[in-house]
């Protein structure tokens, strides 16, 4: 036992630098102890590798027959084709209803019109009568207009016993004045 503690510990994972050297020169460059440079960008080689096992996953795949599917599978599949029956179908309903609503306000639209044809056309000439109000017709350019200010009357009761009139005041137009202008 006294010669294990003489011994001093030999570490096996350690080596120098001379002895690093010298393997370098004894088996030439490498690219992946850094003493070489790539030939091509890394990014390359990567994606080389990658589609490498890519396409020996799909090999290994590729010959297998599929899986069937099992009962959870094929009651989801069944419910999801229901749905999607069912939601066709209300669709489908839908458009007819609105087919058929169209189709009556159609049919009570011409039912209208054809009323409207045979009752006797009503005179327009009130139409025109009270659009001329609306619109009085223009003045010569070159006329003025003065409006005078006329005196407010006081109000004689506070109370509110009557109603006002809708009563229209027009102010006056002085057109002597306008026409002597010119």
């Amino acid at each position: 036992m006294d010669d294990d503690f003489t011994r001093p510990p030999r570490l096996m994972s350690f080596v120098s630098e001379e002895q690093l050297d010298e393997a370098k020169r004894t088996r030439g460059e490498r690219v992946e102890d850094g003493t070489a440079q790539r030939d091509r960008p890394l990014f390359e080689i990567l994606k080389e590798n990658k589609d490498k096992k890519d396409a020996e996953f799909n090999e290994r795949f590729k010959h297998r027959p599929p899986k069937a599917l099992d009962d959870d599978e094929t009651e989801f599949l069944d419910t999801l084709e229901n749905s999607r029956k069912e939601y066709e179908r209300k669709i489908a309903d839908e458009e007819a209803q609105q087919l058929l609503s169209f189709q009556a306000a159609v049919v009570a639209k011409s039912s209208i019109v054809q009323e409207l044809q045979e009752t006797p056309s009503v005179p327009i000439i009130q139409e025109q009568k009270s659009a001329g109000k609306r619109n009085p017709p223009p003045r010569p350019l070159g006329m003025i207009i003065k409006v005078k200010p006329q005196a407010k009357k006081a109000k004689i009761d506070q109370g509110g016993g009557e109603e006002p009139t809708n009563t229209v005041t027009t102010p006056h137009v002085d057109t002597d004045k306008s026409l002597e202008g010119h």
